[in-house]
C-alpha cells in the first residue's frame, strides 16, 4: 500500500470481513412467443439481444436466489419489407448453495446473458433460448477480537499484532431515471416501432458520507419514416450520489443496468425517451484489524489453540470507458444503419503492475445492401485493454464489461467500428493469516527451572519472542538483562537481533 493511501487507513477493527467468489453458474430461461396480428409477419430476423434486469436477492440459510426479467430485443423483415421490431420479455429465477456456516451479511451479483438463441416455429411464433451466467460474490464478517483473560498474570506473555485488511460497504442506489428528447427529422407518415438503451458508468470517486457516480446513457430508437428504415441514437450523461458508509479514499467498483426503456414521439422533429437505471457499487476501504499472534507462560506449559482466516490485505479497483477500434471485412454492402452488441471478458491478469483485461465484442451490424435491401451479418472482434496501476502480481482480478456505443462505416472493402466499451475491474490480493482462538494455562504442565545463568548462542531466524518462549521467561526480562532497546511491538522482529551473538538468560 502507498504513502498516498495510508492516510485513509481506517482506525483499528476487530471485524474480519472474508470475501467469497461462489463459482460461476449457467442456468437457461426459456420463452415461447406469439407476436400479435397487427405485427408484420417474421421473414428474416435482423437482430435479436438481449439483456438482464438486476436481480432481485434473496439469502438463505445454505442458499442465495436470484430472479429477474431477460429482455429479448427483436428487430425483424417482414414478408413485404415492412420492418418490425418489439421487446419480448421471460422471467429467470434460481437458486445457488453454498456450503459456509451462516448466511452472507452482503450479497453482490451479476446476471449476465451468456449464449442466445431462437428458432422461428411459424410466420409469428418465435421459440427463444437464453443461457444465463451468475457471477455472486458474498461477503461474510467475523469477530476476531484479540481474547482477554478475566485476570492478568505476570507469567503470560501476549503477543499482539496488526494486519492490513480491507472493509467492503454494498450500496445500491435507487432507480435513476434519465429523460431526453432525440432529433429525428422525419416525415408525417413515420412512427417509432422500437427504443433500447445501454448506460455504463464513466467516473466514480468516494466522498465523505457516500460516492459520487458519473455515466452514461446512449439511447435508441428506430423509425419507419414512410417505409425506410432510420435508426437514431443520442448520449446522455448522468449524475448520481449514493450514501454511504464511505470514507475518501476509498476504491470504487460501479456499474449501471438499464432497467427499462420507453419512447414516444413528440413530434416530426424529436422522440421523447425516458431510461430507468440501476447503479451498484461496491466501496473498498482500508483497515487495520489487531489480533493476538501468540501466547504462553513462563511458569509451563498449556494449551492454544489458533484459527486461520482468509484476508484481503488490498483491493484496487476501477471503472471507466475506453475506446477500441476494429475492422472486418465486408461485400455488397452499401452502408451501415447501425451496429450494436455485446462485450464478454475472456480473462484478466495482472502482471507488472498492470491489468489487461482481454475478451471480444459480439456485434450485429443492419445494414443496406448495394441493391438496397436491409441485411444483417454477424461478427466477433477481439478487444483488449490495459490499465496502468499500482497492480501485485499476486492480485487476482475479476470484472465484466458493457459494450456502451458503436459508431461505424464503411471504408473501402472493410467495415470499420470505433467502439466504446465501459470496464469494472477489481482485483484482490488474498492472505491467510491465524490468531489464537482461545488459551488455557489453568492447569501448568512444570518444567525443570535452571540453577546457574545460562547464555545462548544466537541462531539466525529467531527473536526475542521464539527465544524468550523456548526458555521459559518474558522477551521484556530477557530484552532488560541484555541491555537491549526493543519495543513491544519489536519483539517477534528477528533483525533486532541481526548484532547479537549470544544472549544472556536469567535465573531460574
Amino acid at each position: 500500500m502507498n504513502s498516498e493511501k495510508k492516510e485513509f487507513v481506517m482506525s483499528a477493527k476487530n471485524i474480519l470481513q472474508t470475501e467469497v467468489y461462489m463459482p460461476g453458474v449457467l442456468t437457461d430461461c426459456n420463452g415461447d412467443f406469439v407476436l400479435p396480428d397487427y405485427m408484420p409477419k417474421v421473414q428474416k430476423v435482423l437482430r435479436l439481444e438481449a439483456h438482464t434486469t438486476p436481480p432481485a436477492k434473496f439469502v438463505g440459510a445454505k442458499d442465495i436466489g436470484l430472479s429477474g426479467n431477460v429482455l429479448c430485443s427483436l428487430v425483424y423483415l417482414g414478408e413485404d419489407g415492412e420492418i418490425g421490431a418489439t421487446v419480448l420479455p421471460s422471467k429467470y429465477e434460481f437458486s445457488i448453495p453454498f456450503d459456509k456456516n451462516g448466511a452472507p451479511q452482503m450479497l453482490s451479483a451479476a446476471v449476465d446473458v451468456d449464449t442466445l438463441n431462437y428458432r422461428l416455429s411459424g410466420p409469428r411464433k418465435l421459440s427463444i433460448r437464453t443461457r444465463l451466467r451468475a457471477k455472486p460474490r458474498a461477503f461474510f464478517s467475523t469477530d476476531i477480537s484479540p481474547m482477554q483473560e478475566p485476570e492478568e498474570r505476570e507469567d503470560i506473555s501476549k503477543l499482539y499484532g496488526e494486519i492490513d485488511s480491507v472493509n467492503t460497504v454494498l450500496l445500491n442506489a435507487n432507480e435513476i431515471t434519465v429523460s431526453d428528447s432525440i432529433p429525428l427529422g422525419v416525415g408525417e407518415n413515420s412512427h417509432l416501432i422500437w427504443c433500447g438503451a445501454t448506460a455504463a458508468v464513466s467516473d466514480v470517486k468516494a466522498v465523505d458520507g457516500g460516492v459520487s457516480v458519473r455515466g452514461e446513457v446512449i439511447s435508441k430508437v428506430i423509425a419507419d419514416d414512410d417505409g425506410t428504415l432510420k435508426f437514431f441514437s443520442k448520449k446522455t450523461p448522468f449524475e448520481e450520489f449514493m450514501e454511504g458508509d464511505v470514507n475518501r479514499g476509498a476504491g470504487i467498483y460501479a456499474y449501471a443496468s438499464v432497467v427499462s426503456t420507453e419512447a414516444s414521439k413528440d413530434s416530426d422533429e424529436e422522440a421523447l425517451v425516458d431510461v430507468i437505471v440501476s447503479v451498484e457499487a461496491l466501496a473498498d476501504m482500508q483497515c487495520k484489524i489487531p489480533i493476538l499472534k501468540d501466547v504462553f507462560s513462563s511458569k509451563g506449559e498449556g494449551s492454544v489453540e489458533s484459527r486461520e482466516f482468509e484476508n484481503r490485505s488490498s483491493v484496487a479497483s476501477r471503472s471507466g470507458i475506453y475506446n477500441v477500434g476494429a475492422s472486418v471485412p465486408v461485400a455488397d454492402v452499401s452502408s451501415v444503419l447501425d451496429a450494436s452488441g455485446n462485450a464478454l471478458i475472456d480473462e484478466i491478469i495482472v502482471n507488472g503492475g498492470e491489468l489487461t483485461a482481454s475478451g471480444r465484442c459480439l456485434l450485429n451490424v443492419i445494414c443496406l445492401g448495394d441493391e438496397n435491401g436491409v441485411i444483417s451479418n454477424e461478427y466477433t472482434v477481439p478487444f483488449k485493454i490495459t490499465l496502468g496501476g499500482d497492480y501485485s502480481d499476486a492480485m487476482v482480478a475479476s470484472g465484466s464489461a458493457v459494450l456502451l456505443n458503436t459508431r461505424s462505416r464503411i471504408d473501402g472493402n472493410n467495415i470499420v467500428f470505433d467502439m466504446d466499451i465501459a470496464l469494472c475491474v477489481r482485483a484482490a490480493k488474498n492472505e491467510s493469516i491465524a490468531t489464537v482462538e482461545k488459551y488455557d494455562f489453568k492447569t501448568l504442565k512444570p518444567y525443570t527451572e535452571n540453577k546457574y545463568p545460562l547464555c545462548v548462542v544466537y541462531s539466525s531466524g529467531e527473536s526475542l519472542w521464539t527465544l524468550a518462549k523456548k526458555y521459559h521467561t518474558s522477551p521484556e526480562k530477557l530484552a532488560k538483562i541484555n541491555m537491549l532497546d526493543v519495543g513491544e511491538a519489536d519483539m517477534q522482529k528477528k533483525e533486532k537481533l541481526a548484532s547479537c551473538r549470544a544472549l544472556m538468560l536469567e535465573l531460574k
